[in-house]
């Protein structure tokens, strides 16, 4: 069975799939076409999110500093009605000295989705991934350092983010708890992060974000159990993030809709929170053949289909994208082969993998 192991985009997977990552020749300077029929924003009350590149650092793909922010911006803007930063809230960046916050970047995701009236998710609170060496290596009192981190950043955007993820990936595919210098130094340090985050922000719906537990029984086991204690300790938890990073034949709908059963089940809220759909996950393609992108258009719609009619409605916490075009997608440059994952081409043109999110958000209250 394929696993899957989520990591941190970084500059040189950005660039390469910027530069088109062993895609098609398309130019990702094109200006984006506003088509008239109905933005993905339009099709559903519930909330419709992209992931967005917004610091220097990853630059390739920044929405505020690259060649093609406008076109990146608008794209955005126009299609979704949420937000998330793809790596600038995390402790990496948002926290790069033990006494600095750094809140430019993710301050200009803020203002951005206010501008053009779309919420905004926080991610990622505590993570083993993207830490700054000053919190890696620390030495201090590992509990306050963690509220204060904690505290901090909910405090800072309490009047902006209604939403985090306040854990992510903090278990392994077999369910056993994932080593990180959270697990080392901090007893609990999961629940304490969930009691931290809500005294900054008692409003805010407080989620737990992971990959594979849509097709690992045993880690989904792992964090509904969690789930459990966590409610029988008066702990606050409102929802599961699932990621989603899938492919063309892994995992089955039907594993997806019983593991989203599972947490509407325990009046769990659901999130599909970074979903992508890769189409060559052997290496066999160099383009994406109109055979694939009908594949790709039946795998999203199927996808989408199962959430909405598996979730009720006021379970649903919304559907986010990882990402706006394939040409600013992480896979390519991670797995070093192309690939087209998400809704929009190098040129910033709907795919059918869009029409397929569209029938099914069409066709399901």
């Amino acid at each position: 069975m394929q696993k899957f192991i989520r990591h941190l985009a970084i500059v040189a997977s950005i660039g390469l799939a910027a530069c088109g990552g062993g895609q098609s020749d398309q130019s990702a300077a094109t200006t984006p076409t506003i088509p008239s029929s109905p933005m993905l924003r339009d099709q559903t009350t519930i909330p419709i999110g992209v992931a967005l590149a917004v610091g220097s650092f990853e630059q390739a793909s920044s929405i505020r500093y690259s060649p093609q922010a406008s076109q990146l911006r608008n794209l955005a803007a126009h299609e979704f009605s949420s937000v998330v930063a793809e790596n600038v809230m995390k402790p990496e960046f948002i926290h790069p000295q033990e006494d600095q916050y750094n809140w430019s970047d993710a301050d200009y995701l803020v203002k951005f989705a206010k501008d053009n009236g779309m919420r905004i998710h926080g991610h990622t609170l505590v993570w083993y991934n993207a830490l700054p060496s000053w919190m890696s290596n620390y030495t201090g009192d590992w509990d306050a350092m963690l509220a204060d981190h904690i505290t901090t950043v909910v405090s800072h955007y309490s009047s902006d983010i209604n939403s985090w993820d306040v854990v992510n990936e903090a278990f392994l595919d077999d369910g056993s708890a994932r080593s990180s210098i959270w697990s080392t130094h901090i007893s609990d340090y999961i629940a304490k992060a969930y009691v931290l985050a809500h005294a900054a922000d008692p409003d805010a719906e407080l989620y737990y974000n992971d990959y594979n537990i849509e097709a690992m029984p045993k880690k989904l086991d792992a964090v509904l159990n969690m789930v459990t204690n966590f409610r029988n300790r008066n702990i606050p938890i409102d929802g599961i993030g699932f990621q989603l990073h899938i492919d063309r034949y892994w995992p089955s709908v039907t594993d997806i809709r019983q593991a989203f059963s599972r947490c509407v089940a325990m009046g769990l809220k659901v999130r599909i929170s970074e979903l992508d759909i890769r189409m060559n996950p052997n290496n066999t393609a160099t383009t994406l053949t109109p055979e694939l992108a009908e594949l790709q258009r039946q795998r999203y719609r199927d996808v989408i289909t199962a959430y909405l009619e598996t979730v009720p409605y006021d379970l649903r916490g919304g559907i986010t994208v990882w990402g706006l075009t394939d040409a600013t997608s992480w896979t390519p440059g991670y797995y070093h082969i192309p690939d087209w994952p998400l809704l929009f081409d190098a040129n910033f043109q709907r795919k059918p993998a869009w029409t397929g999110m569209s029938e099914a958000l069409i066709a399901t209250p």
